[in-house]
């Protein structure tokens, strides 16, 4: 029968379609795009080109599943162009093509056809041609094979033998019905028959299914006829337990022909493996050698005794029995010097599966092994039972068990069974168990002195008191701050409370309260602390402009403008405020260049500003540069220069807007409850208190910028400021040039507010009307502040210009 091929345009289609009852659209989108958690860009419409996407990471789209018999049940008024389901009959995609009036496949094909050889038909399969021992399958050699189909579509057949050829073709069926198959053969028969043996059972396979039709196809035998010689058979090759056999693994058979012709030999299968050949003989030349090859794997290692027959006419003197194969036994070489240990190893810590041994080793034979180690220390390593299936340099994992008992090299002898030429040993290095203790961060105590500048002594100390648990070497350290760090080590050989002691190192760069952390190697996680350590600051150089005792340049020693400043209870390395020494340069009226020069040579850190101060516009612009740019600490007092005071606010302040007024006779100035250094010092806190003024001509300042902070105002009036602080610039005004002065037994109520004790220490005054004034305290927190704040900022290399 002719059989003509249904051909269909392969447009692959493109009907990924709009799923439903996912969103409720209510008007028309250009396009609509639909992700899953998977997906975690931005909103974004679908690719341009397609109305409709879907996007993850890992699902896909189902579509509805249908029988062949299901999909062909649809209504043909429900046929619509496109439509698509997956046939589960099939396994393929199918949609409707209106223009072919058929169901398509996904690839634009028919879908696999549904046939089969009924039992009616079986008996009409016909191989047609002649079929011999040796004969290569040519055009003439095929098999008919009639089919009924159910299914149109496209199918694959095949036609298989067990003897060195085969049948096959494909194509497609336009419509169901009957249909005669031409299978054209390839291949050549190696064995051939006797009747009455049926000859080759020929399976036939439908598009991947097995026929239940079985027809035969007799093969003719050759009359060749040839003996072996059985005591001239030789194995050649390696055989190897796992390991496929290759074209060098074969025997070599002396043979003597008697009648030329097609010849075939082969072995029987014995441990995964046989040997075959197939030739023609040309001549009779006796004792030729011929070649059987081998196939198949080893499965154990041994002798395999093989039996050999053949296609001879006289079977008695062409087969064989035992021929001895032999597959070689597990062989290999262990190599402990280049041994990698992996894993933690730890005193008392018991192994996991993490603390390995990689082994390298070289397989010479193949086979199943295990390699294992002795037990020394409590531990030992292991393989396991493992197939080692492959020649050559590989590495093995050892996996370790038991419990160190001791910390240092552990030495271990290294065997394998069956298969190690030789032992060999290798050393596994055990930590020491971590020392662990705590510490009592409560208890921490410092010794010495702490000074910038001065490097750390031996006596330089700090005592942390701790707890050890577990014995061993310790380590104490602090990080380094100010230029210094505290560290200890040795090693605790008892348990219970003790005391470390750190040494300090290095030189303090400045001074102030520093805090130190404190890190411990312990293993328990109870040892960070933190302490505290002071460090006095350096010694200030304080510049006083204006005359008497109203600046501490031209103030005698019972003065409080000096007294305060110069007395070790208040500024010293164990006064109220730690600093080294204050030295105090007296610059009295001069102005302009002989001010620069006095800044600039004495290095000055800090500018106090007394009575009968009033700077030029010169002089003006040097204290700026000081404060802007040196990052100098300028304490401004001023009086009977109203403008010029104002002059020098406005410049610093970098503003214009600020006045300076003055009021005659006023004595008692309240402070504002306003959190600042000044206020709250180390020489007491003062807000909420007040401030005297010394005899009359007090000034009060109105209209100041946003960058300052007011410390007090004029009897309670708090539009008028009688004193203010710059916010991150080092500048303080007072509004009265006396508010420092003052003695130790001055008593009046309106004069000199400024008291202090005979050591020097600030104190309060009594004062107009019963109230109290706190100006001595005011200005050593003043001066305290100023300290800090040029430690801190000041740039002593800056020159004024």
């Amino acid at each position: 029968m002719k059989i003509t091929l249904y051909k269909t345009n392969k447009n692959i289609c493109a009907v990924f379609f709009i799923l439903f009852s996912l969103y409720s659209l209510k008007a028309q989108v250009n396009n609509t795009k639909i992700k899953d958690g998977t997906v975690s860009t931005g909103p974004e419409k679908a690719k341009p080109g397609a109305i409709f996407e879907l996007e993850s990471n890992n699902k896909g789209m189902l579509t509805s599943r249908l029988t062949t018999a299901q999909r062909d049940a649809i209504p043909v008024a429900n046929l619509t162009d496109g439509l698509l389901i997956f046939n589960t009959t099939t396994g393929c995609f199918d949609y409707w093509s209106q223009i072919q009036n058929i169901w398509l496949s996904i690839c634009g094909t028919l879908p696999p056809a549904v046939f089969e050889i009924t039992t009616a038909q079986c008996s009409a399969v016909q191989a047609f041609g002649s079929y011999a021992v040796g004969a290569m399958l040519i055009a003439s050699n095929y098999l008919t094979v009639p089919v009924t189909v159910s299914q149109p579509g496209v199918y694959t057949i095949s036609a298989t033998t067990t003897n060195g050829y085969y049948f096959g073709s494909s194509g497609t069926f336009p419509t169901a019905g009957t249909y005669t198959l031409n299978l054209p053969g390839t291949g050549t028969p190696n064995n051939g028959y006797v009747v009455p043996d049926p000859g080759d059972q020929v399976n036939i396979v439908l598009n991947g299914k097995t026929s239940s039709c079985v027809p035969y196809i007799f093969i003719s035998k050759p009359d060749v006829d040839y003996v072996i010689n059985c005591g001239v058979i030789n194995p050649l090759g390696n055989y190897y337990i796992g390991i496929p056999l290759t074209s060098s693994n074969k025997i070599t058979v002396s043979i003597s022909p008697s009648v030329l012709g097609f010849w075939s030999m082969n072995t029987n299968t014995v441990n995964g493996y046989s040997f075959s050949g197939t030739g023609t003989f040309t001549d009779l030349t006796p004792n030729q050698t011929i070649e059987l090859l081998g196939t198949g794997t080893p499965d154990a290692s041994g002798t395999n005794n093989f039996n050999l027959v053949s296609n001879a006419t006289t079977q008695a003197t062409a087969s064989c029995n035992g021929i001895p194969i032999t597959v070689q036994a597990v062989a290999y070489t262990i190599d402990c010097g280049t041994a990698t240990q992996n894993g933690t190893y730890m005193q008392d810590v018991p192994l996991t599966a993490l603390n390995t041994i990689t082994l390298p080793i070289n397989v010479t034979a193949t086979g199943k092994t295990t390699i294992t180690t002795t037990t020394a220390n409590g531990i030992s390593f292991t393989s396991g039972l493992v197939n080692l299936s492959a020649l050559g340099a590989q590495n093995i994992t050892l996996t370790g068990s038991g419990t160190p008992t001791a910390s240092g090299t552990t030495a271990l002898t290294v065997s394998g069974t069956p298969g190690a030429v030789a032992t060999c040993g290798l050393n596994v290095t055990i930590a020491p168990q971590p020392v662990t203790y705590t510490t009592n961060c409560a208890g921490i105590t410092t010794a010495g002195s702490y000074a910038p500048g001065v490097a750390m002594l031996p006596a330089n100390t700090m005592t942390v008191p701790v707890n050890v648990t577990y014995v061993g070497a310790y380590s104490i350290t602090t990080n380094t701050v100010n230029g210094i760090s505290f560290s200890a080590s040795g090693t605790f050989s008892a348990t219970g409370s003790q005391n470390v002691i750190l040494t300090a190192t290095g030189t303090p760069i400045s001074g102030g309260t520093f805090s130190y952390a404190i890190t411990a190697n312990s293993t328990n996680g109870s040892t960070a602390c933190n302490k505290s350590v002071t460090f006095v600051f350096r010694t200030m150089k304080v510049l006083g402009l204006g005359d008497g005792m109203y600046q501490p340049g031209t103030a005698g020693t019972g003065d409080a403008s000096r007294a305060i400043l110069a007395s070790t209870a208040n500024f010293s390395p164990t006064g109220t405020f730690q600093v080294q020494s204050i030295t105090i340069i007296n610059g009295g009226s001069n102005q302009g260049t002989t001010l620069k020069n006095l800044i600039n040579t004495n290095n000055i850190d800090i500018i106090v500003i007394g009575y009968n101060y009033l700077p030029s516009a010169a002089s003006i612009t040097i204290l700026n540069d000081f404060v802007q740019n040196k990052k100098g600490v300028l304490i401004h007092s001023q009086e009977n220069d109203s403008s010029g005071a104002a002059s020098l606010i406005n410049t610093i302040c970098g503003s214009s807007t600020a006045v300076v007024s003055g009021t005659g006779t006023t004595y008692t100035n309240p402070v504002l409850n306003v959190s600042d250094p000044i206020l709250q010092g180390p020489f007491g806190t003062i807000t909420g208190f007040n401030l005297g003024s010394d005899v009359n001509n007090s000034y009060y300042v109105t209209g100041l910028p946003a960058n300052v902070t007011n410390l007090s105002t004029q009897n309670g009036n708090a539009t008028r400021i009688f004193s203010f602080k710059h916010n991150t610039l080092g500048y303080v005004y007072v509004g009265d040039s006396g508010w420092t002065a003052g003695t130790v037994s001055n008593t009046s109520t309106t004069t000199w507010p400024a008291k202090f004790a005979s050591t020097g220490q600030p104190l309060s005054k009594a004062y107009d009307s019963g109230i109290t004034v706190y100006n001595s305290i005011m200005y050593a927190n003043a001066v305290a502040w100023a300290i800090k704040y040029v430690q801190d900022n000041i740039n002593s290399s800056y020159v004024l210009p």
